[in-house]
């Protein structure tokens, strides 16, 4: 019923929906659902995005957020990387320039590094910048939007876990368009909406971790979202991903708030227990390749 709908000071980047469905409140941000594409959303938006992205985000999370010590918890999608590497490879086999961002420590960018990919990152985080460059890796600190790479000038660039994350991920898939050569690729991964796991779950979904995520896609809206920015989707697919014991205990403490989960996380740290990776695919992650199109967009708008 058209009651049902609220009128919030927001349009769908996806449909230009302006009517929406209340969805869930958490960490005391609330979350819509667009009833037209599905996109899920936080509103309104927070304010600074990098009080979030402090040193503890990346060692301690003792804010409930973030990994325990990233470099460590990063040590067991090792063999995700691979996988990810192979399918990017098929369709560039010519090794060139790579753009990661939100590039964190530098950790994938040292694994695309050692199979011979030229490397630059992008990363909010002045923590993790810095220690990105320490490594002697390309990493500027900030956003995309403001960190002045040459347009054209980029083979792939890689957005892992990181569009969820971004107060407006058509803008910044517009800046990727711009900065990719012609036919050059986006990869990505982001929280799955659409799966039926997270749908079971609704609201107790564990990747639902606002403010730490803004938005969260389904495989429909998000294909349409690349097609509007001037993308043609060449594969989407969920993989599964490995995780180390410790850091699914830590999951797990923050999404059920049940003290146990936070007591074995906290007994296994630094041992090697806790190291220990365990393969998951909930299928509640999307993993896509588009290659960048030239010439003018068909039937869709890269107005922001």
């Amino acid at each position: 019923m058209e009651n049902d709908f609220q009128k919030i000071d927001f349009t769908c980047f996806v449909c230009n929906n302006t009517h929406f469905r209340f969805f869930t409140r958490k960490q005391s941000c609330d979350l819509y659902r667009c009833q037209r594409c599905g996109l899920i959303f936080v509103y309104p938006p927070p304010g600074n995005l990098t009080e979030i992205y402090t040193k503890d985000y990346f060692l301690g999370a003792t804010h409930g957020s973030g990994y325990v010590d990233y470099e460590r918890d990063k040590m067991a999608m090792s063999s995700t990387f691979e996988v990810y590497f192979n399918k990017i490879e098929q369709l560039m086999p010519t090794r060139g320039r790579l753009l990661d961002v939100g590039a964190a420590t530098g950790f994938f960018l040292d694994a695309a590094l050692r199979r011979g990919w030229q490397v630059s990152g992008v990363e909010i985080s002045d923590y993790a910048a810095a220690k990105a460059r320490q490594k002697n890796l390309d990493v500027r600190t900030g956003i995309l939007e403001n960190a002045q790479f040459q347009k054209s000038s980029f083979d792939v660039i890689s957005l892992w876990d990181v569009l969820e994350h971004l107060p407006n991920p058509k803008v910044t898939l517009m800046v990727v368009h711009d900065l990719l050569r012609s036919g050059g690729l986006v990869v990505l991964n982001t929280p799955n909406a659409g799966s039926l796991f997270a749908r079971l779950i609704g609201s107790h979904w564990h990747l639902l971790v606002p403010p730490e995520h803004l938005f969260y896609f389904n495989a429909d809206n998000l294909t349409e979202l690349l097609k509007k920015v001037g993308f043609e989707v060449c594969g989407i697919t969920c993989l599964g991903k490995k995780f180390t014991l410790q850091y699914i205990l830590k999951t797990l403490a923050t999404w059920h708030k049940f003290f146990v989960w936070q007591w074995l996380a906290d007994k296994i740290q630094n041992r090697p227990l806790g190291q220990i990776s365990i393969p998951i695919n909930l299928h509640d992650n999307l993993f896509l390749i588009a290659k960048k199109l030239d010439g003018p967009v068909v039937g869709g708008s890269r107005s922001s």
